[in-house]
């Protein structure tokens, strides 16, 4: 009788233990289940492979200044006109609308070198565009360039654009930047959590530099992904595609020199 109690202790307390140790097994694969989405998420910051310099993109209405050392005559101070030309001595009518410094310069020296000896020609802007940031996407204006001194938060921009479209998805708006190192990244703006208020407040709370570039897709995520695949691949195609002609700037490549 003795054994047989024991017998029925011993049996009553492995049933228990291999109670305890199931559940403790699928408490962990309910935790792991819980998990798995959290790591999945793909990254929220992508960067370009080569690195780029920004130069600005002269513009109807912009003042510049054009210099020809020991020739003052044919230097003068002009304000770029709509047509996008400016008048000089000896070079008449030259368009530098969409022009950076550098090609405006280059193709001052080749005009004036059919009059003058090895010209010195200086290209000095003096009063351009403000500060521009630039919305594009399911926004009310598809694409804009916004004066930064009225944008500075990625809500204002948007606002200021013409606010959401029904299909826009707003916890997968892109920003894209140029950092100080050179190198063109797109971030996915972080939200706290999935709530419309929540979206608005995490995009009021989100800073913006100039001429940084605001990207607000379509509902679903497939939007977002060939856009930063276009962008890792060809970075210049895409800051084309997006903007246009809107900007006040130019990416130029680095040459990294060899030695």
């Amino acid at each position: 009788m003795t054994h047989y109690k024991v017998k029925k202790e011993v049996s009553r307390i492995a049933l228990f233990t291999l109670a305890l140790a199931i559940g403790l097994f699928l408490q962990a694969c309910e935790h792991q289940r819980i998990k798995v989405p959290q790591v999945a998420v793909p990254p929220q910051v992508v960067q370009s492979s080569i690195r780029f310099r920004k130069v600005y993109v002269f513009a109807p209405g912009d003042t510049v200044e054009i210099s020809v050392a020991k020739v003052p005559e044919v230097s003068r101070t002009e304000v770029i006109r709509p047509d996008g030309y400016i008048a000089l001595p000896v070079v008449n009518d030259v368009r530098i609308a969409g022009k950076t410094t550098d090609e405006v310069r280059e193709e001052l020296t080749t005009l004036f070198s059919k009059r003058l000896l090895n010209p010195e020609v200086a290209v000095i802007p003096l009063q351009v565009r403000p500060s521009m940031v630039y919305v594009t996407g399911e926004v009310g204006q598809v694409s804009v360039a916004v004066p930064y001194r009225d944008a500075p938060t990625a809500l204002q921009a948007i606002t200021m654009a013409g606010g959401f479209r029904r299909s826009s998805a707003v916890r997968d708006i892109a920003l894209m930047r140029l950092s100080e190192d050179g190198f063109l990244r797109i971030s996915i703006i972080k939200l706290p959590d999935k709530t419309q208020p929540s979206a608005y407040a995490g995009l009021a709370a989100t800073p913006l530099l100039p001429d940084d570039i605001l990207f607000v897709p379509e509902n679903g995520r497939s939007q977002v992904n060939r856009m930063i695949n276009d962008f890792v691949t060809q970075p210049l195609l895409a800051v084309d595609l997006l903007i246009g002609t809107y900007t006040n700037f130019k990416l130029v490549q680095y040459i990294d020199k060899i030695y």
